[in-house]
């Protein structure tokens, strides 16, 4: 088997992995995740990435299973299985399953118990942004109905993969949400505008991720070339007049949108900010 799986230092083939059906993660979604992308088998941003799953754990009240050393050690070793060049290593980590099994009561949703932490890494191909052209995307757009804590990277995702689904069937890639009248971010992804050559995204509050791209783009590769970024809230209004539309994440980096719902983007080529970014982007993955 190709794939294999790391789960609290055993490692399986994919097809072998398994997990207690009373594991807090399988009953309540009580658990955080980090995706760290890898380009020509290097990790790209490995630390902001690992700072945010420490910040994840520390904000659902959970304790960090391993020292850093000891995670960076288990990291390289599960990884030596790894064949693919480029591919994303997904993290998983929950409060995991009673110490106890012998009570009658097996399911509860304060977390009482001494449990076991249940960590759970796999990796997965994804493509060579290096050698790829800026790819253009359809979006929808919904309203947001997620919970108020969006910041933290949990792996309750049950309206984002309802939208995402949605989306696909509408021949979308993305989902985006509309909160108050405003842009939070996509299902799996932060969103920007450009108008008049200013770049705009929602702010870093309570109801986004602290995407570790879209940090990256904001501070490596919008002002390094002088371009106009605002952190500011913006409506459904703003986007739909916008010049450009586009998306950042950590597996695809940055994608155009040309078309949110039925309204078409019409990007001027002459003038395709979106298209410059994505050139100087490629060049810290090289």
């Amino acid at each position: 088997m190709k794939n294999k799986v790391f789960i609290n230092d055993v490692i399986y083939d994919a097809t072998e992995a398994k997990i207690s059906v009373f594991d807090r993660g399988y009953l309540f979604s009580d658990g955080i995740y980090e995706l760290i992308p890898y380009f020509k088998s290097k990790a790209f941003l490995f630390n902001e990435h690992f700072h945010r799953l420490k910040n994840s754990l520390n904000m659902i009240g959970m304790d960090n299973p391993y020292e850093d050393k000891i995670w960076i050690n288990k990291i390289d070793n599960f990884l030596e299985n790894c064949s693919y060049d480029n591919f994303f290593l997904y993290i998983q980590i929950t409060r995991g399953v009673p110490n106890d099994l012998n009570e009658e009561i097996l399911r509860e949703h304060s977390a009482t118990k001494t449990y076991n932490p249940t960590v759970f890494m796999f990796y997965s191909p994804i493509k060579n942004i290096m050698g790829c052209s800026l790819n253009s995307v359809n979006a929808i757009t919904l309203e947001d109905k997620r919970w108020m804590q969006c910041d933290i990277k949990s792996i309750s995702l049950s309206f984002n993969s309802y939208a995402k689904t949605l989306a696909d069937k509408l021949d979308a890639y993305e989902a985006i949400l509309i909160r108050d009248g405003n842009i939070t971010e996509g299902c799996s992804s932060n969103i920007f505008i450009i108008k008049d050559n200013v770049i705009k995204t929602a702010p870093k509050s309570n109801l986004i991720l602290p995407g570790v791209t879209r940090a990256f783009i904001i501070e490596k590769v919008i002002k390094n070339n002088d371009f106009k970024i605002h952190e500011e809230s913006f409506d459904v209004g703003e986007l739909l007049k916008a010049d450009e539309v586009f998306l950042t994440n950590s597996s695809q980096g940055i994608l155009s949108i040309k078309k949110i719902d039925k309204h078409i983007i019409k990007t001027k080529s002459e003038n395709n900010i979106t298209q410059k970014l994505f050139n100087s982007y490629k060049e810290f993955l090289e």
